[in-house]
């Protein structure tokens, strides 16, 4: 059965631009160079002298923009002798501490160079960013733009997961590899498997052979070109025991796929429709 994409049902997930609070720390220097950066964005700025006073405001904000260079507030060190002492930027010791206190705040840190190590160093941590001060002021804003629209778009998709759960529905989210992202907790019940188990595993292994076949030369095609397909086929538990189901399936724009997978009438002939 073919089913139209619903569109202008679904809202996009990219809409009008919220406005954004960036709290930059000591760089009273460059805020002229910074706010410049930001003429055209939705992005208010703010300014603290010492990493103790912004990490004071932290649930207040939206990013976080610190020099590789500031010390830790416990630390007799100050962000001119960091400096002094490791001129590629590489003194990050402060960034363990501000992540574990608020391990999903977006955190950009500014170098004076920009080296592996400090790459390496700053990327150890997640929903972090590294950019050169002597970048052109339209690297900085795209790479603080970006950084807060994965992160927004990852807490929406947190929240929309969760939605799924409070429906009910056994839904699998499989991404354009053919391996499970996603499993609600009814798909796992129904297909017998424990906890993430089902992450990471082929699609393929929820159906027979011949009902991987159908699906994969009737129902995916269909998909690739922008509808939605209804159909029946016989799935398989992790057990080996199969059993009729109805598949409900449609795509995504970067290529993944959503199966929602319901038990058949046990009455119908079983048959790949």
């Amino acid at each position: 059965m073919l089913v139209p994409p619903a569109a202008g049902i679904e809202p996009s997930v990219r809409g009008q631009p919220a406005q954004r609070t960036l709290l930059v720390v000591d760089q009273e220097r460059d805020r002229d160079h910074i706010e410049r950066a930001f003429d055209d964005e939705p992005v208010v700025i703010e300014t603290a002298a010492t990493l103790a006073a912004a990490r004071a405001s932290v649930d207040e904000i939206d990013c976080l923009l610190v020099p590789a260079t500031v010390t830790d507030d416990d630390s007799d060190m100050t962000s001119d002798d960091a400096a002094a002492t490791d001129r590629s930027g590489e003194h990050v010791g402060w960034l363990e501490t501000v992540k574990t206190d608020t391990p999903a705040l977006p955190i950009v840190v500014l170098a004076a160079e920009v080296t592996p190590t400090l790459m390496r160093a700053v990327r150890a941590y997640e929903w972090t960013a590294v950019v050169g001060r002597d970048e052109p002021r339209e690297r900085l804003v795209t790479c603080i733009t970006d950084l807060l629209e994965r992160h927004r778009l990852t807490a929406l998709s947190k929240r929309s997961l969760a939605s799924v759960e409070l429906t009910g529905d056994a839904v699998a989210l499989v991404d354009p590899t053919d391996g499970i992202q996603f499993a609600s907790r009814s798909l796992r019940m129904q297909f017998g498997a424990d906890g993430d188990e089902l992450v990471g595993t082929p699609w393929q292994e929820l159906f027979t052979d011949d009902a991987v076949s159908h699906l994969e030369s009737v129902a995916l095609p269909t998909v690739a070109e922008g509808w939605r397909w209804t159909g029946t086929c016989t799935g398989q538990r992790r057990t080996g025991v199969t059993f009729p189901v109805r598949v409900r399936l449609g795509g995504l724009e970067d290529g993944s796929l959503v199966f929602v997978v319901s038990e058949a009438d046990t009455s119908a002939s079983g048959h790949e429709d």
